[in-house]
């Protein structure tokens, strides 16, 4: 008996470099921004107007971006996108006017916008149902882990380049073109496709029968062989209320979590005077818990969708991790109340950081669940589905820092940085109560199913 190959996890390998590279780039500026803010001569609301324009653009374009990859198929697009941030990246480094910044940060976001809803896409097609929420789980982390170096290894290099930001995304988006060719050589829309993945593995990748979902397979296998399948199905995703509920989460999840990779080194510069070194380690600890988390992730939403369904099996983890992640704002909350900061101390910031790692890893804990959900629902419109929850999670990050900006101020107080704590704890409240809607048995092209008729109850 041929033993399969493994060429899935080579193609798992580059999904979570890429993804890494796409968070390095995204957050780079959350360390720099305060040495561009100075060399541009920019005030704190056009800092917070550039990340603005990153994530409406962001936002704006994840259904397109899905769309095109349904379409064209995930390797040529995903090859366009990497080399399309990557050359704006690079050109941000060499731009002396406002107005550039904002242009380049709004392209940016919009050829980024694609990389998530590939990335579904293709561990739906490289990766059985079982092991979907681990494989997503492991590609997330790749992000996650992006976002961790991107402030230690930009202070770092800024710190080797005379304090420089410029130099740094030159060197970043020169790394994101040769990721992308590298992407290009080795990986195939399907498993049938690559030369080097042979008849065992494919037939190990599409033989997994759907944990508790014979109907969902059924109406998956009805719409790929049907003319109509070519039209995305905006019917069914506007009046899908699970769906809604997926997107209401992201919309608040990420209005929450945003404070993270953008305005914690600014807030611990001016409350705590912590300085730039240390501001990046601080900055990249909660980053870390997140990554943890998403690995947890993976593994819990399969045993749980093994275990009670999909319906619980999605929505459980989605829901219970974002009233976790409120009580870490909670936390960094009552400890801004009760204790004035000491810039000869350390303590505090620390229990900052601390409150902070719980609601990151809270948060990434579900984020493998919300994954899995798009490719649980989605179909062959997986891209696309992951694309239209993924807009709304990026709106709420285009609209964070404009409502963290209203908060705080040019000159914030301790106070208002405590109520900006209390803001991001209520946004992880509202995402909890919305991912009550989150039904992994009701596929987005068909009617909801009666009980009983492969519900994913068990």
């Amino acid at each position: 008996m041929t033993r399969p190959s493994s060429i899935r996890f080579a193609i798992a390998g580059l999904l979570t470099l890429m993804a890494c590279l796409l968070y390095l780039d995204r957050y780079a500026l959350g360390i720099a921004s305060e040495s561009m803010r100075v060399d541009l001569r920019m005030t704190q609301t056009q800092v917070s107007l550039s990340f603005f324009a990153f994530f409406m653009s962001y936002a704006l374009c994840q259904v397109p971006a899905g769309w095109l990859s349904d379409r064209f198929g995930p390797r040529v697009m995903l090859t366009a996108y990497i080399l399309g941030w990557s050359l704006f990246t690079a050109l941000l480094g060499v731009t002396t006017q406002v107005g550039m910044v904002l242009l380049l940060r709004l392209l940016c976001g919009a050829t980024q916008a694609g990389a998530y809803p590939v990335c579904s896409g293709m561990i739906r097609h490289w990766f059985p149902v079982a092991r979907r929420g681990l494989a997503s789980s492991i590609v997330a982390m790749g992000g996650r882990s992006g976002a961790v170096l991107a402030p230690i290894l930009t202070a770092t290099l800024m710190m080797a380049l005379a304090g420089s930001w410029r130099p740094v995304l030159i060197v970043y988006g020169l790394v994101g073109i040769v990721v992308a060719f590298v992407f290009a050589l080795i990986c195939r829309d399907t498993p049938r496709d690559h030369p080097l993945c042979n008849e065992a593995e494919c037939d190990l990748i599409s033989a997994a029968a759907p944990v508790h979902t014979p109907v969902i397979a059924a109406v998956n296998a009805t719409t790929m062989a049907s003319p109509e399948s070519q039209r995305f199905p905006l019917i069914p995703v506007l009046t899908s209320m699970s769906l809604w509920g997926n997107s209401l989460t992201q919309f608040f999840t990420n209005i929450g979590w945003l404070f993270v990779v953008t305005w914690l080194p600014r807030y611990l510069g001016n409350v705590h005077q912590v300085p730039l070194q240390e501001q990046a380690l601080m900055t990249a600890i909660p980053t870390v818990a997140g990554i943890a988390g998403m690995f947890c992730g993976g593994w819990w939403t399969d045993v749980a969708a093994r275990r009670f369904g999909l319906k619980w099996g999605r929505r459980l983890p989605v829901t219970a991790t974002r009233f976790t992640a409120a009580c870490g704002y909670g936390l960094c909350l009552t400890l801004g109340l009760f204790y004035m900061p000491d810039p000869d101390s350390r303590w505090l910031p620390w229990m900052i950081v601390a409150g902070l790692s719980i609601a990151t890893f809270s948060c990434d804990l579900g984020v493998p669940a919300m994954w899995a959900y798009s490719q649980d629902v989605g179909g062959r419109y997986t891209a696309s589905i992951m694309g239209w929850a993924n807009m709304h999670g990026n709106f709420g990050a285009a609209v964070a820092t404009p409502l963290y900006n209203a908060i705080l101020g040019e000159t914030p107080t301790l106070s208002q940085w405590n109520n900006l704590f209390a803001f991001c704890a209520g946004m992880f409240i509202l995402s909890g109560c919305t991912a009550l809607a989150l039904d992994a048995t009701i596929p987005i092209t068909c009617k909801p199913l009666s009980r009983g008729a492969g519900s994913g109850e068990t």
